[in-house]
């Protein structure tokens, strides 16, 4: 009895074992899985280098938890901007903080800070009031609020006496999407209020401060931690996309007791072998390339990087089921890498999919762990997530293996 149960995992054993021997062999994945990766972080690093960009830190803390909002010290970027007639319009809900700590009465009228803060309520859906700004930090930390307005003590008196006036405005630095719309908001509202009270001279001057961003460069950071997911996922998914179809030794190996699911677990644990080796080579990298001061663990990111490569070999794996041919799977992988890019989260916004995508999952994760510190645990719904979709991905694999009457 112990004999045949031990079969099944002796024969996904050797099959592991016959797929990174042929993965070895094969210098142009092997070149393409390690080597393309390191070439894009290289890349990345000349570019921000040459441009005089790198090492760009934008403002905020990285904190890593709760409390950064009370620190006074964080460094802003002060900008005059151009007039602003109109706030573009998007379908997602803006819910802005904001945190009045004026005390100062020495306008004649209403008081100016609520005055402001009802330009704030005509631009977005929703506004929450907080007493302190550690508080209105841990409701962005928590994504509660969208971005959050601290206006200071001496606000309506320095607006009276025509001097320099200054509102905080704190976003996540992970917000591409929003971080335009956000600035727009606070121009159109403080050109409004201005225009109300018929004020030339008087100026408010917003000063941006992005939370939530890593030590050692946003952009390396958030385009780093990119291309990072993205050479994780796809790299994978596209050696593991050509294992089965046109596999020879695969048809002898048919011939045997072997069933469809074991080859399928099988050549799916090998690809993560190599996923996870190349986590280890991308993820150090990244951060030394950088020198990146990330609120998480090193293997932590590992760990997350690992499961990227797990849902990429899942991926490939499912497409090389399909593919009759090499040429289809080629084929089915590029319309996989457009897709991935175009519902990645990163350049626009996709809604729902978000939650279901393996790479927006992927790069949520690396985001909530090495920038904003959150522990594995606490990002566990996001790990059940990828581990769902590798788990769909194999089971569709091996249905659709199953019915195949060759392997092309």
């Amino acid at each position: 009895m112990a004999e045949v149960l031990t079969k099944p995992s002796r024969r996904i054993r050797n099959m592991v074992a016959k797929e990174l021997r042929l993965i070895i062999k094969d210098k142009v994945a092997i070149l393409l899985i390690f080597l393309l990766p390191a070439v894009l972080i290289g890349m990345l690093w000349y570019v921000t280098d040459s441009s005089g960009m790198g090492g760009m830190d934008l403002g905020g803390g990285m904190g890593g938890g709760i409390g950064g909002g009370e620190d006074t010290t964080n460094d802003t970027i002060t900008t005059t901007t151009s007039v602003v007639t109109n706030v573009t319009e998007t379908t997602d809900e803006i819910t802005l903080g904001v945190v009045d700590l004026d005390t100062t009465r020495t306008y004649d009228g209403g008081d100016l800070s609520e005055n402001l803060t009802a330009y704030f309520e005509m631009f977005v859906d929703k506004i929450v009031h907080f007493n302190t700004t550690a508080n209105a930090y841990r409701a962005l930390y928590e994504t509660n609020i969208d971005f959050y307005v601290v206006i200071p003590d001496g606000f309506e008196a320095n607006l009276t006496n025509n001097e320099p006036t200054y509102v905080e405005v704190h976003y996540d630095g992970n917000d591409f999407l929003g971080s335009s719309a956000y600035t727009g908001i606070i121009q159109g509202a403080t050109i409004l209020f201005r225009v109300s009270k018929l004020w030339i001279r008087s100026e408010i001057f917003p000063g941006m401060t992005i939370e939530f961003t890593p030590g050692g460069g946003f952009l390396e950071a958030i385009f780093g931690g990119f291309i990072v997911i993205f050479s994780s996922y796809l790299g994978i998914a596209m050696t593991s996309a050509q294992s089965i179809v046109g596999d020879e030794p695969l048809r002898r190996m048919l011939l045997t007791p072997t069933n469809r699911l074991e080859v399928i677990v099988s050549k799916v644990l090998g690809y993560v072998i190599i996923g996870f080796l190349q986590s280890l080579l991308l993820v150090t990298l990244w951060v030394l390339a950088f020198s990146l001061e990330l609120s998480t663990s090193f293997f932590s990111l590992v760990i997350i990087m690992s499961l990227s490569a797990l849902t990429g070999s899942a991926t490939g794996i499912l497409i090389s089921a399909i593919a009759n041919t090499r040429l289809q799977a080629n084929q089915m992988f590029l319309f996989v890498l457009f897709a991935t890019l175009i519902l990645s989260g990163f350049f626009i916004d996709v809604g729902a999919l978000n939650d279901i995508l393996p790479m927006n999952q992927g790069n949520a994760l690396l985001i909530d762990t090495a920038f904003k510190g959150l522990s594995l645990l606490q990002v566990l719904d996001r790990i059940l997530t990828l581990g769902a979709f590798t788990i769909i991905a194999i089971l569709l694999a091996t249905f659709v293996f199953a019915r195949k009457p060759t392997l092309g």
